[in-house]
């Protein structure tokens, strides 16, 4: 018989300690709540109120259950002791006569055999423990609440160290349930409505407290931190606080729309919401923006913005800042206030890359020191309001400038895609903003977005510059694919803008970026025109649209040279199998000659020759005098 008295003794004594802490918790839990539900006025504290009365059954419920385990276990003990006894008079009756047989035993009264029926195996079983549903949130916005911060965090407080006991105690009672079941399987035992029992409590007291200590948290900081006394919010901004996806997009933006100075305060510390508003789709966004009357008026001293539009920035920059459907003075404005935390954060890298350089460490890399340099005052400008950001976020690589002033007179627009080993330093130089630059102060009513969204093809990780181990990934079809939907995402959202969807779209893509604006073409994105410079290739599957004016401009550089190399498997060109814009009809070709091209004699030879044509492949994107006639032929392009 497998029966361990001891693991017997040790799960009831689990179960009886278990519900003995459950119950001595019993009058604790009540005066919190009590004192917390003092000043806890609204839908969120009947909300309160019902999850107390919820608990409360739902600790009755367990206690009952974990007594009753105990008795039915201790029962059980007593069965296999009877049990036990009737094998141990079997097995030494037995032994008896079987020594009486042999004749060790004449004389000897065995007694009459002992009984052979067996004790019945006990049963130990217990129901699920009813438990009611604990509710925080309806979705509804509707109405105000309030609350003594103060009184809900001691309440928080008291649940929590319950919480913590109470889980020691389950912990305990598991193992014991495991080990009973083990090494007691001559009872026939049910047990797992134990574990799920005491877990499924233990989850909803920590939400419980959770959502308490969220709802404090609001108060609190709608009333300014600190000790606040009674505080009074909306019931939208404490849906936010404790369930923010279980609000519709459409109630979401109704809700921060008539946001209170208060609640905005409260919601610059949630991040729930800003999950929730990423989640909507970029046209929702627009209108809702636009619907928030941004005449009434220049409260906070920006003007174009109302107070609720500037207070909704202020509470979430860098969300606003990268929110598809936001327009793009307002994602400037997001990102020129969020501009001073990332200078902060910049400049902490900084002085870390310096104090490296000081002490001779050998990772130091002095080419990322520079770049961090070039980033600092890059940000300047940015606070300043004299470099306009659309989206910025330095950890992922991700940046696009706005060059010209969206408005009622804009009649062209540009997204200029630079190419291979772009990377952040190159920015923050104004390297790649020199095309778009020229364009917007020579082409009236024109605003350029100079475009980099991730990593491109070749860029150093850490110091931004190049990274010729990963020169490949400017012929790679699949990071093309990605990188083009990601543009053509960017082009959705752009064109919500109301001043900048009615105006003609002009793409330029220089070297990989024509790859990827080609890609976002293949994704779904179209373009008015689009332009080469010393463009890369297509994928296999881009087709021109008919719509779409498309140019080639270029030197002979070193793309081209390369486009003419054979690849030995597929026998096509060796840069995107030969598919390049210099060898396609749709486009409209415009040759130049670079400043040393006398200088290049039939095959290239030299190193100084190899030179002059990577220069040729720079040139054609910077306004230098030597390429005054591409940037005259392009302003043409897009004026024409």
């Amino acid at each position: 018989m497998e029966f361990d008295a001891h693991a017997a003794d040790r799960l009831i004594a689990a179960c009886r300690d278990a519900a003995r802490a459950l119950q001595d918790q019993r009058g604790g839990r009540e005066s919190a709540s009590t004192a917390a539900l003092t000043e806890f006025r609204g839908v969120f504290a009947d909300c309160f109120r019902e999850n107390v009365a919820s608990e409360r059954a739902a600790r009755s419920e367990l206690v009952h259950m974990l007594e009753d385990v105990a008795r039915q276990v201790q029962d059980a003990k007593n069965a296999a002791e009877v049990e036990q006894r009737r094998l141990d008079d079997v097995t030494e009756w037995a032994l008896a006569s079987g020594w009486a047989r042999a004749g060790g035993g004449f004389g000897v009264d065995v007694g009459p055999r002992p009984s052979t029926a067996e004790t019945d195996r006990p049963v130990v079983s217990v129901e699920t423990a009813r438990q009611g549903l604990r509710i925080w949130a309806s979705g509804s916005t509707a109405g105000a609440s309030s609350a003594d911060p103060e009184t809900l965090d001691s309440a928080v407080s008291t649940f929590r160290i319950h919480d913590d006991s109470d889980r020691a105690s389950a912990d305990k009672v598991s193992a014991a349930v495991s080990d009973f079941e083990e090494k007691c399987s001559w009872v026939h035992s049910d047990l797992h409505a134990v574990r799920g029992g005491l877990r499924r409590f233990l989850e909803d007291n920590h939400q419980d407290a959770s959502r308490l200590s969220d709802i404090a948290s609001t108060f609190r900081a709608a009333g300014g931190g600190g000790d606040v006394g009674q505080v009074t919010v909306s019931n939208g901004l404490l849906v936010l606080a404790t369930a923010p996806m279980s609000l519709s997009g459409a109630a979401l933006l109704s809700y921060l729309s008539s946001a209170t100075e208060a609640d905005v305060k409260a919601l610059a510390t949630m991040p729930g919401w800003k999950q929730a508003l990423q989640g909507i789709e970029p046209s929702k966004i627009g209108t809702w923006w636009a619907g928030m009357n941004p005449r009434a008026g220049t409260v906070m001293g920006v003007p174009g913005f109302s107070r609720v539009q500037e207070l909704l920035l202020a509470a979430a920059p860098s969300v606003f800042g990268a929110l598809d459907g936001m327009p793009a003075l307002a994602r400037v404005r997001a990102n020129q206030l969020n501009a001073p935390s990332v200078l902060r954060a910049a400049e902490k890298d900084l002085e870390t890359a310096r104090k490296l350089s000081e002490v001779g460490q050998s990772h130091h890399d002095p080419n990322r020191t520079k770049m961090l340099q070039n980033e600092v005052a890059y940000l300047k400008q940015v606070v300043a309001g004299e470099v306009q950001l659309y989206l910025y976020d330095r950890d992922r690589s991700r940046i696009v400038e706005m060059i010209g002033t969206p408005g009622s007179d804009t009649r062209h627009v540009i997204t200029y895609v630079p190419g291979t080993f772009t990377g952040m330093d190159i920015f923050y130089e104004g390297g790649v903003q020199q095309v778009s630059t020229y364009l917007t102060s020579k082409v009236p009513g024109t605003v350029a977005f100079v475009y980099k969204d991730g990593r491109f093809p070749g860029e150093e990780d850490t110091a931004g510059g190049p990274n010729m181990a990963r020169i490949g990934e400017a012929n790679d079809e699949k990071l093309a694919r990605t990188s083009g939907q990601q543009l053509a995402s960017f082009e959705a959202g752009m064109r919500t803008d109301p001043y900048l969807n009615g105006a003609e779209q002009t793409g330029i893509g220089h070297s990989w970026g024509l790859a990827n604006l080609t890609s976002s073409e293949v994704a779904g994105a179209r373009y008015d025109k689009v332009v080469s410079l010393a463009g890369a290739g297509m994928l296999p599957d881009w087709k021109p649209q008919p719509t779409t004016e498309y140019s080639n401009l270029y030197y002979y550089d070193l793309l081209v040279q390369g486009q003419v190399v054979p690849n030995l498997i597929t026998n096509k060109g060796l840069v995107w199998d030969g598919n390049n814009p210099i060898y396609r009809d749709e486009f409209e070709q415009h040759y130049y000659r670079g400043p040393d091209d006398d200088k290049i004699n039939g095959a290239i030879n030299t190193l100084e020759e190899g030179n002059i044509l990577m220069e040729n492949h720079n040139l054609i994107a910077t306004n230098s005098e030597d390429n005054k006639q591409v940037l005259k032929d392009m302003r043409g392009i897009v004026a024409r």
